[in-house]
């Protein structure tokens, strides 16, 4: 038996030839699609366009004889079944542009009750074009008795064009006749896949680039691992309302989906990942999810991260979720290598250069190697941070040393400068919020001093600081509050908990360019703790 070779088949076609396939069961929305989401002013724009003879960008279709146990109808109309061996064309691209041209003007008005939560309002399709005004109008924005309009409905099939025109005053009609031929002559692009298997149409999903919604790899991981009883979109969207508790709850679907497969299957690839077995997530998932949360509360009670803004990189999600799925107890020293893990890939630029999914993979491979009782992985992940890059970062929530260096400071379990009690991280750490950080060398008094933004909002000019005692500090310089407000008696102990140089005479001489320096110091002292281990 040959193998037949994959096809990828450029075509034009026109809009009444779409309806027809359509209305035949030919084409069909897969399960994993999203449910329409275009508004009306969107509708309108995309007529707009084909009145204008512009292009609305290509349809996606993907040819198959594999019938996915779950499909849907173009905009939840009812439409026949085709033959079980004749095969179907399931949409991957332009979904909305397809439904939306099929919705205006077919005349299929009953809807499947059976996908109601994916069937679109149908006033929306309701649509006239006013002759008068030249322009298309909702249904609802029109006069009733007007002479000057025609429901699109009726625009594009000749039994009903013809009594529509009897409603339509005379000199409208050769325009009626003119903007027929438009909209039954335009030809949209349809791109057909054939001979590919579900992995290889994901990859090349994957690719599509275009200005539509596009389907992720969890979209179509949902048609793969489908059954009655388990629906992988819907089953990841509970995983993160319970996350969102915790704080976690923007979690990337696509990270959900590479931690799944590498709890699985030790690889995080996309390759991977359209090749997990829908049988095993079904059976895994409960295991995947409690290895998640248990992966969560390391991270909180553990390293006082209370919120995703505040984890340096969303990758290290896949390794961590990874050690805590293998079964058996773990030892102090496994987590012990963890957290050490943990803060060399903080403070290293590992997840923002190169081929990510390679280094998850290694990070699954060494999770593996630590349950096991071995470490020597550890020595391959060196941290990349230097005293240059410290002294040139400026704070800020996109930068992945912003956010390693405010948990750095978490595990000093800081006190506040002026009450001389703990800060409240949970608060402070719960969500982004400058109000709960402070400059050491205040905005205002760095400004009067004349240096620009860049050099004031050095991500080490920062510590813990609640609000209230934030106001009390306001704008004074660093010799006038330091010896003022902090406590004399706890000096030292509470520039330890803050990572803070503990020589007063920076201070007293206000020694901006100092402090810097001597901070990074200090950041870089404690990282060789936290990365310390011994074999």
């Amino acid at each position: 038996m040959s193998i037949k070779q994959p096809e990828l088949t450029p075509t034009s076609e026109k809009i009444d030839r779409l309806i027809q396939r359509i209305n035949s069961g030919d084409i069909r929305i897969p399960a994993f699609q999203r449910s329409y989401v275009w508004k009306q002013n969107q509708i309108i724009e995309l007529l707009d366009s084909i009145n204008d003879n512009y292009p609305i960008g290509s349809v996606l279709l993907w040819y198959t004889k594999e019938r996915l146990k779950h499909t849907r109808n173009i905009a939840g109309y009812k439409i026949p079944d085709s033959e079980m061996d004749y095969p179907l064309n399931y949409v991957l691209d332009g979904q909305q542009r397809l439904s939306s041209i099929y919705a205006v003007f077919s005349d299929k008005t009953e809807q499947d009750r059976s996908t109601d939560n994916y069937n679109p309002n149908l006033d929306l399709f309701e649509i006239h074009y006013d002759f008068q005004y030249k322009t298309f109008v909702p249904s609802t924005e029109i006069d009733a008795l007007s002479k000057s309009v025609i429901h699109l409905k009726n625009l594009i099939n000749t039994s009903k064009l013809i009594p529509a025109l009897s409603e339509l005053d005379t000199k409208y009609h050769n325009d009626a006749t003119e903007l027929c031929s438009r909209f039954l002559n335009y030809e949209i692009p349809v791109v057909t896949i054939k001979h590919r298997s579900k992995e290889e149409v994901g990859i090349i999903f994957e690719r599509i680039n275009n200005t539509g919604t596009k389907l992720s790899t969890l979209d179509l991981m949902t048609a793969w691992t489908w059954t009655d009883d388990f629906h992988l979109l819907e089953s990841t969207h509970e995983l993160i309302e319970r996350l969102e508790a915790k704080g976690f709850g923007h979690v990337p679907n696509q990270i959900i989906l590479q931690s799944l497969s590498g709890m699985i299957q030790n690889d995080s690839t996309t390759q991977a990942v359209l090749k997990l077995d829908g049988k095993i997530v079904r059976q895994q998932w409960k295991n995947y999810t409690a290895a998640v949360k248990k992966a969560i509360d390391f991270l909180s009670t553990g390293l006082n991260c209370v919120h995703q803004d505040f984890l340096p990189a969303i990758q290290q999600l896949v390794g961590i979720i990874k050690f805590f799925s293998i079964p058996g107890k773990i030892k102090a020293k496994e987590l012990s290598w963890l957290k050490n893990w943990f803060w060399r890939t903080a403070f290293s630029n590992r997840y923002v250069t190169g081929t990510t999914t390679q280094k998850m993979n290694y990070d699954i491979y060494n999770m593996v190697q630590f349950r096991a009782g071995n470490n020597g992985g550890l020595e391959t992940y060196p941290t990349t941070v230097n005293q240059s890059q410290l002294i040139n970062t400026n704070f800020s929530k996109s930068n992945y040393l912003t956010r390693a260096f405010l948990l750095m400071m978490a595990q000093r379990n800081p006190i506040d400068l002026i009450k001389n009690s703990p800060i409240d991280l949970g608060k402070a750490l719960s969500e982004y919020n400058r109000k709960e950080f402070h400059h050491v060398f205040p905005n205002a008094y760095l400004k009067s001093q004349g240096l620009e933004s860049d050099a004031i909002n050095n991500v080490l000019n920062f510590c813990f600081l609640p609000a209230d005692s934030n106001k009390t500090i306001s704008k004074r310089e660093p010799k006038d509050y330091f010896f003022k407000e902090i406590p004399s008696k706890e000096f030292d102990g509470i520039m330890y908990s803050n990572l803070l140089p503990n020589v007063k005479s920076i201070y007293k001489s206000n020694d901006y360019e100092r402090f810097i320096v001597a901070r990074s110091e200090l950041v870089l002292e404690y990282l060789r703790e936290l990365v310390h281990f011994d074999d």
